[in-house]
């Protein structure tokens, strides 16, 4: 079964805050070719409007300069609060609301696709979407949301944010916990380990991936290529080989580098685009915190 993968998130498919005049746009994952969120960090300028539904949920993660925040989801009661920095708003995406501040906060705005948190809520409860519905929160703390967001603003502002592979996990994750701890369905609940993958299964995704390690991989190809879902594929991948697949796919690319700086002339922007990295610095990124020294470093200590 070929499944082709998601579209790239644009801003178009947002309630378009990126888009408004009088922010001040930081970093944007559009411009990274993102498909499992939407996120950007900005400044964002003194607001008031209403937002309407557009299926997919979001989040706003506070970075800084506390600010005063009203939001009134229809149908619900008014929601006022100083929020400052490491607190996060969660707005379902069915939602109507309506917002309002005069401040000047730097936030980390994410939307998640849809379609990756119903395939959490159907591997986890076995129901769609409208079984585990997303419930509204205001200026929470959630360790775990923190995490990821804060996973999410450092790929943006540090170089990660070429890895489509990686923020596919993040989107997961995300997904996973947000149905677990914040739906309708949400509930202290035993999780039980991931049924292993069968032989053949684990090998034709080892396979898949070292026949296009110089793609662009996802998520949901490397599952649709054993006809399982990206949740299970992620789950039962670390628990066969100990690794993520975006660690195990990330650790032979960067063999692969090794390789090609060891044997062969190659500049390294064409070892990079040959090792699946999307540019020298996406290469020099991962290289430098893999393994140490920048991989020019690399190759000419292997020369000598």
């Amino acid at each position: 079964m070929i499944v082709p993968p998601n579209p790239i998130f644009t801003a178009r498919e947002t309630h378009g805050r990126v888009l408004r005049s009088g922010n001040r746009l930081i970093a944007h994952s559009q411009d990274a070719g993102w498909r499992s969120l939407h996120a950007a960090i900005l400044e964002e300028a003194p607001f008031q409007a209403t937002e309407r539904p557009i299926r997919h949920p979001s989040l706003i993660y506070h970075l800084s300069r506390p600010t005063e925040v009203t939001r009134k989801i229809e149908g619900a009661t008014r929601e006022s609060g100083l929020i400052g920095p490491r607190r996060i708003c969660l707005t379902p995406g069915e939602a109507t609301t309506e917002w309002q501040h005069a401040g000047h906060p730097e936030i980390l705005q994410v939307y998640l696709r849809q379609s990756v948190y119903e395939a959490a809520v159907t591997e986890i409860y076995g129901c769609d979407s409208s079984g585990a519905e997303l419930v509204p929160r205001f200026a929470i703390l959630d360790p775990l949301l923190e995490q990821l967001a804060i996973a999410i603003t450092n790929a943006l502002r540090d170089g990660a944010a070429e890895d489509g592979l990686y923020i596919d996990t993040v989107a997961q994750m995300m997904a996973v916990h947000l149905a677990r701890s914040h739906s309708s369905r949400s509930r202290p609940m035993r999780i039980l380990p991931a049924r292993p993958l069968s032989g053949w299964k684990m090998r034709r995704v080892i396979e898949y991936i070292e026949d296009n390690l110089e793609g662009d991989l996802s998520l949901q190809a490397m599952a649709a290529e054993v006809d399982i879902s990206p949740l299970y594929l992620a789950r039962a991948f670390k628990s066969a080989v100990g690794q993520s697949p975006h660690q195990y796919v990330l650790a032979r690319r960067i063999e692969r580098a090794k390789e090609l700086l060891r044997n062969t002339d190659l500049p390294v922007v064409d070892v990079a685009l040959s090792s699946g990295f999307s540019s020298q610095s996406h290469l020099s990124h991962w290289f430098i915190r893999q393994v140490g020294v920048s991989p020019a470093v690399y190759r000419r200590q292997a020369v000598s």
